[in-house]
C-alpha cells in the first residue's frame, strides 16, 4: 500500500488524457503526447522607490485639497455641510503622504 502511495506522490496528471504519469517522463505513455515543460519566471520585483515617492506626494496633494475644501466650505456655497473631523483626517492624510514620500526617498538613497 505504501508503494502505491509513493507512486501517487511522484506522479503528475497528463494535460491531454488526464491519466497519472511519472514526473520524469517527457511523453505520456498512455496517449503518447509530448508533455509541456513548466518553467518558473523570475520573482516579481517589489514596488519601485520612485513609485512610493510619487504616491506620497499624491497623498499629500489630496490631503491639501480636502483640507482646503473643508476649511472654505462656507465660502464655496456647497449644498452640504462638512464634518469638522474631515480637517483632522485630511491633516493625517497629508502627514501619512509625507512619511511615505520620505520613506521612498530614504529607500532610494540607501540602495
Amino acid at each position: 500500500m505504501s508503494s502505491t502511495h509513493q507512486g501517487i506522490s511522484s506522479a503528475r496528471q497528463c494535460v491531454f488524457c488526464g491519466k497519472p504519469i511519472q514526473k520524469h517522463h517527457s511523453n505520456c505513455p498512455h496517449c503518447r503526447e509530448a508533455l509541456p515543460q513548466v518553467r518558473l519566471g523570475p520573482a516579481p520585483t517589489p514596488a519601485s522607490k520612485g513609485g512610493q515617492i510619487r504616491r506620497g506626494f499624491l497623498y499629500m496633494l489630496l490631503g491639501l485639497v480636502i483640507h482646503y475644501v473643508a476649511l472654505r466650505s462656507d465660502s464655496l456655497n456647497l449644498p452640504f455641510s462638512i464634518n469638522p473631523t474631515v480637517t483632522y483626517l485630511s491633516t493625517m492624510l497629508f502627514l501619512g503622504g509625507l512619511g511615505l514620500a520620505l520613506y521612498g526617498f530614504l529607500a532610494r538613497v540607501t540602495t
